[in-house]
């Protein structure tokens, strides 16, 4: 019975800082032709992170084994150590011995903007990735192509259609990287789309497309909206898809890969679309209210009592 979930993504160190103040009181836009900008940052905290990771890091939280897939540096011992663990196994993740592990250098300000410079390193090594088998993809319900390697995404998503797994396509800030033939063969081939309001518009833009092209090209579209929420459509459906009520906002770093954690749990769990949203507002909330993209901690239990009190649904 299949019952695993593959996750391919970045796997990185993340440099989480705050600035004190907003970005646009640095901004002049008049200047935008010539910009020479400097940011203080008040702290600066290491933490694990990367797309893949932080799903990856989620979904054990709700006792699901991913197969974590991507490629690390020769610095990756902690962070080894780290998701073993988690009981994530790290037997699909490449090694190279000739750079770092992929780094992100993330500032937030006290409105929550956030800036995010990225250091792919040792992740754009082709030759030091693992060969999948089809062993391997056996067991896999279902599969998100996270943010990564342009290349190595559309290599991945010809193996998922050809095991016939159903994969989400969640391209995030790589959206501008892709040709545009292996963005409109990697949508077209997807059981979903996911990204945020800024990363909708990229992808219609780049394939001179609107929402509902994207709607028509897969059988889910979610967008999602930070504070308000997310849309989710299929068809001719259209749901809004509130919030988890958090306890405490502490930083926002990382909602968006917990979110995506909590939807692929809800599917596999043969949820409906509706309700596996809504595990990922609630497994979001879980990031929003610590700091650092994998510092939460729950038990299930306490999670589908949550889920109630906020959805009036049980799990």
């Amino acid at each position: 019975m299949k019952k695993k979930i593959f996750v391919s993504g970045s796997i990185a160190y993340d440099y989480i800082m705050k600035h004190p103040g907003t970005f646009s009181d640095t901004f002049l836009t008049e200047h935008l032709d010539h910009i020479n900008l400097a940011f203080t940052a008040r702290d600066r905290v290491l933490h694990f992170g990367g797309c893949g990771g932080n799903i990856a890091y989620s979904l054990s939280m709700l006792d699901v084994n991913p197969l974590l897939y991507g490629v690390v540096g020769n610095d990756f011992t902690d962070y080894e150590k780290r998701l073993k663990k988690r009981k994530i196994s790290t037997k699909h993740i490449g090694k190279s011995n000739d750079d770092f592990t992929a780094t992100a250098y993330v500032l937030t300000d006290d409105k929550e903007n956030q800036l995010t410079f990225f250091a792919p390193g040792a992740m754009e090594s082709m030759k030091d990735e693992v060969e999948l088998s089809e062993v391997d993809l056996l067991d896999i319900e279902i599969a998100i192509l996270s943010p990564g390697v342009c290349k190595r995404t559309v290599k991945l998503a010809h193996k998922l259609k050809e095991a016939e797994i159903p994969y989400i396509f969640d391209p995030g800030q790589m959206t501008p990287a892709f040709d545009l033939e292996d963005l409109k063969f990697l949508l077209n081939s997807a059981f979903g789309f996911i990204a945020n309001h800024y990363e909708v518009e990229l992808l219609c833009n780049r394939l001179n497309i609107n929402t509902d092209d994207i709607v028509n090209s897969v059988p889910i579209f979610i967008e999602t909206k930070g504070e308000k929420g997310s849309v989710l459509r299929k068809g001719s459906e259209t749901h809004e898809i509130p919030i988890a009520k958090p306890e405490s906002v502490v930083d926002p770093t990382g909602c968006g890969d917990a979110f995506r954690a909590g939807l692929l749990f809800g599917l596999m769990k043969g949820y409906d679309h509706v309700k596996a949203c809504k595990v990922g507002a609630l497994t979001a909330t879980y990031v929003i209210e610590n700091s650092g993209t994998q510092s939460h901690n729950f038990k299930f239990k306490h999670f589908a009592k949550r889920f109630e009190e906020n959805f009036g649904e049980s799990l």
